[in-house]
């Protein structure tokens, strides 16, 4: 049974604390009671109530962040795309404001599509010139556990960076493993997760580990144009990405002069 939720967040900041002005949620969409952060900002945990993203399932995300606000958004778990009929696909949309001197980190657990599963994906943030932002999200290619390497038959996000109202980042991801060679190299390349994420508004000092190929992780962390950095990295070890991962929200913390949210603990 298909079914359509809806997340409606706004955070305000009041006397140098950030807090949720208002949320509208619609079942199987549901929030975990927020968490002050030591800095004076506030963390949300998004969750789906169920199994998982059925045929059909549609979630739509919006989120506004006001002046001096500062979020951090996670999930307490992976989101699972179900199986599903051919000819059916799950969808999410995400939307999110920030104004001027607002933060927002996004930052979702991996997305794990199942056998014969189909998703789509679309995430449109506009930032105000003087905003944070960062995104980071990361896919399995299936349950890696159950040897499900590449079962599904679709996955596709779209995400574009507005400031100003003007496009300054946009990334793709388009997986078909029935129509294409997605382990091939030049694309998976046998691996099994891939990240990608950007933080706008911050300015990373050059390290010598900006590029790193170990094993079979690879990560590249830099500068697309000032004030804007990148992430890209694919690997099979989910311990050594996520370790990755972290070491680059940490680098994006001190830019920023902030303390790091460790995720870990709000997650399952």
């Amino acid at each position: 049974m298909s079914s359509s939720s809806e997340a409606d967040l706004a955070f305000a900041c009041r006397d140098g604390r950030t807090l949720l002005a208002s949320s509208r949620l619609r079942a199987p969409m549901a929030l975990v009671r927020p968490f002050a952060l030591d800095d004076g900002g506030q963390l949300v945990q998004l969750i789906t109530i169920g199994p998982g993203l059925c045929a059909g399932d549609v979630v739509r995300i919006r989120i506004a962040v006001e002046r001096g606000a500062r979020v951090v958004v996670t999930t307490p778990a992976a989101t699972r795309i179900l199986s599903m009929d051919t000819g059916r696909q799950a969808a999410q949309h995400v939307d999110i404001s920030v104004a001027a001197g607002g933060t927002l980190e996004y930052y979702p657990a991996v997305t794990i599509p199942f056998p014969a599963s189909a998703f789509a994906q679309t995430t449109r943030i506009d930032a105000a010139p003087e905003s944070r932002v960062g995104l980071l999200e990361t896919w399995a290619m299936g349950r890696i556990s159950r040897d499900e390497y590449l079962q599904f038959r679709t996955l596709s996000s779209r995400t574009s960076l507005y400031v100003d109202g003007t496009m300054v980042y946009a990334d793709a991801i388009e997986l078909c493993p029935g129509r294409d060679r997605v382990a091939g190299a030049g694309m998976m390349a046998g691996r099994r997760y891939v990240a990608s994420g950007f933080w706008h508004g911050a300015a990373l000092p050059p390290t010598a580990d900006d590029a790193a190929d170990e094993a079979d992780l690879v990560v590249a962390l830099g500068q697309s144009r000032p004030g804007l950095a990148f992430l890209r990295a694919i690997g099979s070890d989910a311990p050594a990405l996520d370790k990755a991962l972290r070491a680059a929200t940490d680098r994006v913390a001190a830019a920023w002069n902030r303390v790091p949210v460790t995720l870990d603990r709000f997650r399952c």
